[in-house]
């Protein structure tokens, strides 16, 4: 079932521009200024529809009216502190038993570096929460099951400094023999991963990379690029990082779509029937997660 905006999803919506104003150094009546204007798109927002496509539109006027990328900081300090924890990282997952599930554990952790939610982040304990709560067994089992006989596989970044610890996945997967295809926005868009980005954190040393030709939040099908659509009907599986690619997603009733990502929204939550903190990997296969 496809998630719909919520009044409880409002306050939010002014919060991530709060958040982006002073992650740009915007305040006064400039400040006020703009949050007029996220207010009048607020206005508007459908709640038939996703929330992401009315963050998008935020964003955008933001970055317009700020001429700027907000996080651009942000998103090299964490793929700066990242990069510093992939060698224990990398470990985690090399001593594991089951190689392939501590590598969607150890990406999961990474789905807490989210400034479109959050102003600050502990990573050490969200590595430990992801290694301590369990997965649906049947979901992780059809998940290996779909990896071990799939050639091309699909990977939906999220957010710079998560795309570290989602190499620790996608290593895992390329020494599986698998072909993998990550992809970044075409665009900034808050703290989400670009090429840029991507190039920044080595993701390039554990996959091919594209970017998806949007700056939208999540993956809004319609804005991408023809050539991110021919990468996507053609893969054999789909990794989908994050809420917002959940949100947007879901609907799509894929098989051939895995999500990934912590829950960290009370909307979300309550739509999945799942605490705030919980790790999620999700098969719209079963319908679980």
């Amino acid at each position: 079932m496809a998630m719909k905006t919520e009044l409880r999803c409002l306050p939010c919506f002014f919060g991530q521009v709060s958040r982006s104003l002073h992650h740009a150094g915007v305040n006064g009546d400039r400040g006020r200024a703009i949050m007029r204007m996220a207010e009048a798109i607020i206005e508007r927002a459908a709640l038939d529809d996703v929330p992401a496509r009315t963050t998008t539109l935020i964003h955008r006027m933001v970055r317009g009216q700020t001429g700027s990328d907000p996080y651009a900081a942000v998103k090299r300090e964490y793929n700066r502190v990242a990069l510093a924890l992939l060698p224990a990282l990398q470990a985690m997952a090399q001593e594991s038993n089951d190689r392939l599930e501590a590598g969607v554990r150890v990406a999961i952790a990474g789905n807490v570096i989210d400034f479109g939610i959050y102003d600050t982040v502990d990573l050490d304990r969200s590595v430990e929460d992801s290694f301590r709560l369990p997965l649906v067994p049947d979901v992780f089992r059809l998940f290996s099951d779909k990896i071990r006989a799939s050639r091309r596989i699909l990977y939906l970044c999220d957010n710079a400094g998560e795309i570290v610890f989602d190499r620790v996945l996608l290593d895992i997967l390329r020494a599986m023999g698998k072909d993998t295809l990550a992809v970044v926005k075409g665009a900034p868009v808050i703290n989400d991963a670009t090429l840029d980005d991507a190039r920044d954190a080595g993701l390039v040393q554990s996959s091919a990379i594209m970017d998806n030709g949007s700056d939208g939040i999540g993956t809004l099908l319609e804005t991408c690029s023809p050539a991110f659509l021919d990468a996507y009907r053609n893969a054999d599986v789909i990794i989908s990082k994050g809420q917002a690619n959940y949100e947007t997603l879901a609907g799509e009733c894929d098989e051939r779509t895995f999500f990934l990502f912590k829950v960290k929204c009370p909307v979300v939550a309550e739509h999945l029937g799942r605490p705030t903190g919980d790790i999620v990997l999700l098969s719209r296969a079963t319908a679980q997660g």
